[in-house]
C-alpha cells in the first residue's frame, strides 16, 4: 500500500517562503521613515495583519468543507503569522536590550507552556464537539486576546536599565 498524501499538502510546507516576510521587511525597515510613521504605529500594524487578519482566515477554515479552501485557509492563517516577527520579537529587543535574552526566553517558555496546554485543550474540544470548528474559534479568541493586549499596553519607549529614555 503507497504512502503519502495529497500533493496539496505540501503548499504548507512551503508557508516559511510566504511573501510575507518579505513586506514585513518592507514596512518595517523602509516605510516607517520614508512615510512618517511612529515606529509603534508600524509594528502595532504588523501584530494587527499577523493575529487579527490571521484569525479571520482561521474562522473561515473551521466553515470550510472543500479541500482546496482549506490549503489556502490554512495557508493564509499561518503565513500571516510571519508578521508577528517585525511587530513584538523586535519591540523586547528594543525596549530592553540589556535584557532582551531573558525577556525572549520567558516569552517563549510561556509559548512552549501555552502550547502544552493548547495541545490538551485542543483535543478535548475536537472530542467533545466532534469538529474542528470549536478548535479555529479558540485560535482567533486567543489570537485576537493577544493582539488586544498588545494595542493597548504596546510601547516603543525604551524601558532598559539605562537611565535615559529614548522614544523609539
Amino acid at each position: 500500500m503507497p504512502q503519502g498524501g495529497h500533493p496539496l499538502s505540501a503548499i504548507l510546507g512551503l508557508r516559511l517562503l510566504h511573501p510575507a516576510l518579505l513586506a514585513a521587511d518592507l514596512l518595517q525597515r523602509d516605510l516607517p521613515q520614508l512615510q512618517g510613521y511612529r515606529t509603534i504605529m508600524v509594528r502595532k500594524f504588523m501584530q494587527a495583519m499577523g493575529l487579527g487578519l490571521s484569525s479571520v482566515f482561521a474562522l473561515c477554515l473551521g466553515h470550510t468543507s472543500s479541500f482546496c479552501k482549506s490549503m489556502v485557509f490554512a495557508s493564509a492563517a499561518i503565513g500571516l503569522q510571519t508578521f508577528n516577527h517585525s511587530g513584538i520579537s523586535v519591540n523586547i529587543q528594543d525596549l530592553a536590550p540589556s535584557c532582551a535574552g531573558f525577556l525572549f526566553g520567558v516569552a517563549n517558555t510561556a509559548g512552549a507552556l501555552a502550547g502544552v496546554v493548547g495541545v490538551y485543550l485542543g483535543g478535548y474540544l475536537i472530542e467533545t464537539t466532534g469538529s474542528w470548528t470549536s478548535l479555529f474559534n479558540l485560535v482567533a479568541v486567543v489570537s485576537n486576546l493577544g493582539l488586544c493586549t498588545f494595542l493597548v499596553f504596546g510601547k516603543a519607549q525604551r524601558v532598559d536599565l539605562s537611565p535615559a529614555h529614548e522614544d523609539l
